[in-house]
């Protein structure tokens, strides 16, 4: 997987034609852009239509046009964490699509402030090498949003590129866009969130130490911290989960084999800089497990409550330790809401409840 970074100065030195041919530069590419937050099942046509596109009219390159930072993020003064996907999640699904090239640019004024015309001529035609322009039903380019479906067609027939405009997909009846995807997310509908991504909601995050009150009662938690602030959670409440740890910290037993494993796999988590620029991409080794995890405030051991919302999983048959590493979490389904228990006997009890329930939802998945 190729990074092509282009960072607020290098955009600014293109605009001004300081660059000329310096640099990154495709002799001939298929090519689709947007924020892609999610990478949705519609998000992830447009990338298929480039890969086709680029065997078919035998091009150099398939690219993705992206930006490091959701324009969300620059715009908004003080934003609410809404992203589906943080950047290293991002080029994670983008490396496992098969995805071989990535331009990832800073959203900056310079680039806001062009025309769509300015920016087609100039990054994409001229620096990029489009050949073929594959396009979302909803597409809207530069400033004034003036690059339109119509407009971009018209001016591929003066700068010698093809564009193909993809019709929106859906979920039963409903368009799949990354807005309702938060909005299943943010109300604990992990199935459907599940339909519309074609995978389950993830998170990234590192396991740090805790109260240890967990183990205490015979249900041992890894507390897990986002990676990223900025990453979208749940609505509060227990959830059946699938965690994939870092294989090398899996104890083996007699057997050879840890009790609890589902299976292991290859998955890249890639490695970037403080810029964002990629520095590894190699896959790593991993092992599944079923679990169950309560995202909340833990009232039964907190009186009213802690001030933030702790992520807690129970790990099924894990044996090890996690402290300082980082690993995943894949939200099945919503068990419950989170309640205050008398005690430490209640709780117990209805945690066994819940392991029975979450590993029956857990057995219906591949």
């Amino acid at each position: 997987m190729r990074l092509i970074r282009l960072t607020a100065e290098y955009i600014a030195d293109l605009i001004d034609g300081h660059i000329g041919h310096r640099g990154p530069h495709l002799e001939s590419s298929a090519l689709t852009l947007g924020s892609f937050d999610g990478l949705h099942r519609g998000h992830m046509e447009l990338i298929r239509s480039v890969q086709q596109a680029r065997s078919e009219r035998d091009l150099a390159s398939g690219a993705v046009f992206t930006f490091m930072q959701h324009p969300r993020l620059v715009l908004e003064p003080d934003p609410e964490p809404f992203l589906l996907t943080t950047w290293r999640e991002k080029l994670s699904v983008l490396h496992e699509s098969g995805c071989k090239v990535i331009v990832a640019a800073d959203f900056c004024p310079a680039l806001s402030r062009l025309t769509y015309r300015e920016f087609v001529e100039k990054f994409l035609v001229g620096y990029l090498g489009m050949k073929h322009l594959v396009a979302g039903h909803d597409v809207h380019l530069g400033a004034s949003r003036g690059g339109t479906a119509e407009t971009l067609a018209a001016m591929g027939q003066e700068l010698g590129y093809s564009m193909e405009v993809l019709q929106a997909v859906r979920e039963k009846e409903d368009v799949i866009s990354s807005s309702a995807i938060r909005r299943l997310v943010l109300a604990g509908n992990m199935p459907e969130a599940t339909a519309m991504l074609g995978r389950p909601y993830a998170l990234w995050g590192e396991v740090t130490p805790g109260d240890r009150r967990g183990r205490e009662i015979g249900y041992p938690t890894a507390n897990i911290m986002p990676l990223d602030e900025m990453k979208l959670l749940p609505e509060s409440g227990v959830y059946a989960v699938r965690v994939q740890v870092p294989g090398d910290v899996v104890l083996n037993g007699t057997s050879g084999v840890q009790r609890g494993v589902l299976r292991r796999v290859n998955e890249s988590l890639p490695e970037v800089d403080m810029n964002g620029d990629l520095l590894s991409a190699a896959t790593a080794d991993w092992a599944v497990f079923d679990g169950m995890l309560n995202f909340g405030y833990v009232p039964t051991f907190h009186g009213d409550g802690l001030p933030q919302r702790r992520i807690e999983a129970n790990i099924f048959g894990f044996d090890g330790d996690l402290r300082g590493r980082n690993v995943k979490v894949d939200w099945i389904q919503r068990l419950r809401g989170e309640r205050k228990f008398a005690g430490a006997d209640d709780l117990v009890q209805q945690l066994e409840k819940d392991k029975v329930q979450a590993k029956a939802v857990l057995a219906g998945l591949a």
